[in-house]
């Protein structure tokens, strides 16, 4: 979802320089829980389970909980920014043929959109979920609009990764002794500006990461990807919700620093200790600002969340970032079996309700409490941060559509250089803009403009 959750662990494996590993561990681990179906002992052919580092933890949990299942577990690097890995294997698949015990049966994506990429043609890859999962179990899955594609559960969603305003309390009331944090993105520039002038070198936020549109402009209702019909897409960089976002953040550019938090600039410059706020995933309290990790953070005992800001048109929305999609591949033999997987690594309070094997607020809505509880003397004002994690949670904006195109990718190879070159948001609109429209016509989308 990158917890990311999709990036959180991911980032220790990304500053050593890991990109797609493939290791393959032959597990024999297998039972069932919680009237899941177990990867019986007894067949053949493993099941092969393709994972991202983040996900590590889950592995090991199920092994220990299935010590009978026959399972392969390739551990690749979770298509993390739309790097094409699936693409590029589904193709090659499609060529060469889909073999028992090779090539994946269950496949963990970190990116919001891919379902409905990798699930409709010219792939139509991904088995529908409806007919092996319980319609009781997957209507309590939060964020089904990047699975529920068309008719078809193409996915169940691993966490809800809605964005909410991180704040370090302690600067905070170092900078701004009189204020409270900021509600709109107009305060929210303000005092990014503020920071400019008064104590430059620290920060409101990064800006020029390949997911800031899904910060920005997915948080401000901006209708650049917004599917409005069968293959028809919206994308109008001219509407108010865009330009007016787009001119708030050039306000205030110097308040943002052009390193993400998996970066080796950002462990080098200790950037996290110097962020005074910023807009982000939920998983991320848990993810860049503990202290002693590999983002060297200031301590989440100065970490509060609040609600995201307000949108320019007064909507009470915000953006995704990761969150991640397990999805079973049309082409298993074990559909069944792989379904259960799936079930069971999304739904078990073992994984999802443990926040030492999960960092992010669990998709299915019954392992959300226990997961909430944990937050109490982790962060600075639990309940403030609770309160605010579970609002941001339903206000996820719809209108930011599953696509067959990494938006992520477009920004990171279109915008990125010109931000980081001292262009402005401002201006890179029209090239974002311009760059989805040729993706989606590529796709074999109909572009609409308004």
């Amino acid at each position: 979802m990158k917890s990311f959750m999709s990036r959180r662990v991911r980032l220790l494996a990304l500053l050593a320089g890991a990109a797609v590993v493939a290791a393959l561990v032959a597990a024999t681990a297998g039972g069932s829980s919680a009237g899941v179906s177990s990867v019986s002992g007894k067949t053949a052919t493993p099941l092969v389970v393709w994972y991202d580092a983040a996900r590590a933890a889950y592995v090991k949990e199920y092994k220990a909980t299935h010590p009978h299942a026959n399972v392969k577990w390739v551990l690749y690097s979770g298509d993390n920014n739309g790097d094409g890995t699936l693409q590029s294997k589904f193709s090659l698949y499609n060529r060469v043929g889909w073999k028992a015990g090779v090539s994946p049966d269950v496949v963990f994506d970190e990116e919001n959109y891919e379902a409905g990429w990798l699930g409709l043609p010219p792939f139509n890859d991904l088995a529908d979920l409806k007919q092996y999962v319980p319609k009781s179990v997957w209507s309590k899955d939060q964020g089904l609009g990047d699975c529920l594609i068309n008719g078809k559960l193409l996915c169940l969603r691993n966490d809800n990764a809605a964005n909410v305003l991180w704040v370090n309390t302690k600067l905070w009331k170092q900078f701004f002794p009189s204020e409270n944090p900021p509600t709109t993105w107009a305060q929210y520039a303000a005092d990014g500006q503020a920071l400019v002038k008064n104590h430059p070198g620290y920060y409101i936020g990064e800006f020029g990461q390949p997911w800031d549109a899904e910060t920005y402009l997915w948080g401000n209702e901006c209708p650049i990807n917004q599917a409005v019909g069968n293959q028809v897409l919206l994308d109008n960089p001219n509407s108010p919700n865009c330009t007016t976002i787009a001119k708030l953040i050039d306000s205030a550019l110097g308040a943002f620093t052009h390193d993400g938090p998996f970066t080796t600039a950002w462990v080098n410059n200790k950037t996290a200790q110097h962020m005074v706020m910023d807009v982000g995933a939920i998983w991320q309290g848990g993810a860049i600002y503990p202290s002693g990790s590999g983002s060297e953070g200031p301590g989440t005992n100065v970490m509060a969340a609040y609600p995201p800001p307000v949108a320019t048109n007064g909507a009470h929305v915000t953006g995704s970032i990761g969150g991640g999609l397990w999805m079973v591949t049309s082409h298993s033999s074990q559909p069944k079996a792989a379904a259960a997987l799936v079930q069971y690594m999304v739904t078990s309070p073992k994984i999802q309700g443990d926040p030492a094997v999960t960092q992010g607020l669990p998709a299915y809505a019954p392992d959300q409490d226990a997961w909430l509880k944990s937050l109490n003397g982790v962060f600075a004002n639990p309940e403030a941060t609770i309160a605010a994690i579970k609002a941001a949670a339903g206000e996820i904006w719809t209108g930011w559509s599953p696509v067959p195109w990494s938006v992520e990718s477009i920004f990171g190879n279109t915008v990125t250089p010109g931000l980081v070159g001292g262009g402005t948001f401002s201006s890179a609109l029209a090239t974002l803009a311009g760059n989805i429209k040729s993706a989606a016509q590529s796709a074999g989308w109909q572009v609409k403009s308004h």
